[in-house]
């Protein structure tokens, strides 16, 4: 592992993290919010996994999602322990609506992109970060029962078993997103397909090795663009 961490680092700098799309994310939504922000975060969970500093930064920012740490989350104004297909919170409220890595557990796309656009001001935006359903991590959970995923997760990845949660990928192409998303009276403003490190394939030398000609291949191409790890992309409610 020592040796695969340090091929990453020379690779890709010591600050790795800098190729990874949280921050994409992040900054879509600095350019998106002022003071008078009215913003939710779909999935906001206990807050540890997306860390920001909107709160008293914006008029507001609630958090909804079904784990109850949400409630106790402190990156947020108010947490709402509930789904994401009637949250009970009124219509044309919201001007920002973030959304990580939550979509490719969605199981009904158009229910879930209708109720974002209900909450979201004539004008808002959806801003999200998700999963292509063709890259070769998402094949391979797919194809995997739950069981191995935590097992993966926990073990290699060191994250709580408690925190995989199935996956279903049904709104995780842009052709798939573009279809439910128009549906509900949204259009797409600006969009970033993305590979990273390959961090997934970092327990042994050969895999990373293969995680790494993946990612340059696709990275250098735009008609591969399918195949990058990650969407970064922002929605507009249409007037």
């Amino acid at each position: 592992m020592k040796t695969t961490t340090k091929l990453i680092h020379r690779l890709y700098g010591s600050d790795a993290g800098q190729w990874y799309s949280d921050h994409i994310l992040r900054e879509m939504m600095e350019r998106a919010v002022t003071p008078e922000s009215r913003v939710m975060d779909a999935g906001a969970g206990a807050g540890e996994k997306f860390p920001y500093d909107f709160r008293g930064r914006v008029k507001e920012i609630v958090g909804v999602d079904l784990d109850p740490r949400v409630e106790t989350n402190e990156q947020l104004d108010r947490g709402i322990l509930c789904g994401l297909y009637d949250i009970p919170i009124e219509d044309d409220y919201f001007d920002v609506i973030c959304c990580r890595y939550v979509m490719e557990h969605i199981d009904q796309p158009a229910r879930f992109a209708n109720e974002m656009a209900r909450l979201l001001k004539p004008g808002g935006v959806f801003i999200f970060l998700t999963p292509q359903k063709w890259h070769y991590v998402c094949i391979i959970a797919r194809f995997t029962p739950d069981w191995f995923h935590k097992f993966f997760n926990e073990k290699v990845r060191g994250r709580a078993s408690s925190d995989t949660f199935p996956t279903t990928y049904l709104m995780n192409t842009m052709r798939d997103i573009n279809r439910v998303m128009n549906a509900a009276g949204m259009r797409l403003e600006e969009k970033i397909l993305r590979e990273t490190v390959p961090a997934y394939l970092q327990f042994s030398l050969p895999t990373l090795l293969l995680g790494i000609a993946y990612e340059r291949l696709v990275n250098s191409f735009g008609f591969l663009s399918g195949l990058r790890v990650h969407i970064v992309a922002k929605y507009a409610k249409q007037g």
